[in-house]
């Protein structure tokens, strides 16, 4: 089953996860209270699962989960775990697996895991094919390699394919971003653009200072431009060569 690491500045709130992982089968390797030593201990240890508290002191979760990248060779999955609502689309917005609200319930722990494990099935047998769309009388089969992008506006996803049409997806981005693994990458909170569609990065305006300025992603045989995130930006430079 999974390792894990708690980084949270509560005890109470700590010892209630780690009875919870227990029934769960996951074996804590390490607690931190704040994120510095958690740091330093993955410089030299993995784990598959990181639990963050959101508002820990000095380096908050965020940040914490920001300088991950940096430090880990194999990064884990993360799960954020705090008692408000308001820090979710920027939990998401770092590729968070789950943003659990304390107390933390058995159910909605076990589904946050669930993901996880789904994740990495399909990451390693790849066995996704197609998008299924429900029609008129009919489910619609799309190939995965005649779609270009996935967009979320508001609590729907739409799925832009090479043919013209947009098509309504049920469930959430974050969940079709586990399903693709590798034949998607995350350019937005709000966006994931097939590897096979993204043909380069476009400067949107005259900032000399490329690090401040904001861009867009080329997608291929698409006139429009779709916005990068900054904390994406990096991936997709390293993506596009």
């Amino acid at each position: 089953m999974f390792s894990a690491v708690i980084v949270e500045d509560e005890v109470p709130a700590s010892e209630r996860l780690k009875v919870l992982l227990k029934d769960c089968d996951i074996t804590v390797l390490a607690t931190f209270r704040t994120a510095a030593p958690a740091l330093s201990w993955f410089e030299t240890h993995q784990a598959d699962i990181v639990f963050v508290d959101i508002g820990l002191p000095e380096i908050t979760g965020l940040q914490f989960v920001e300088r991950l990248p940096h430090i880990c060779k194999t990064m884990p999955a993360i799960i954020f775990t705090t008692a408000y609502e308001e820090h979710a689309l920027k939990a998401f917005d770092l590729a968070a697996t789950d943003y659990l609200l304390k107390p933390i319930k058995l159910s909605r722990l076990k589904d946050a895991l669930s993901r996880i494990t789904a994740a990495r099935q399909n990451k390693s047998s790849n066995h996704f094919e197609a998008f299924s769309i429900v029609g008129h009388n009919r489910i619609l089969q799309i190939p995965w390699q005649q779609t270009a992008f996935l967009m979320a506006d508001q609590k729907v996803v739409w799925l832009h394919a090479y043919d013209g049409q947009v098509y309504e997806l049920p469930k959430t981005l974050v969940y079709w971003e586990e399903i693709l693994g590798d034949k998607a990458l995350r350019i937005h909170r709000n966006a994931l653009v097939m590897r096979h569609a993204l043909a380069g990065l476009v400067k949107l305006d005259e900032d000399e200072d490329d690090s401040k300025a904001r861009w867009g992603a080329k997608v291929v045989d698409y006139d429009d431009i779709l916005p990068v995130s900054r904390r994406q930006l990096s991936i997709l430079r390293k993506e596009l060569g």
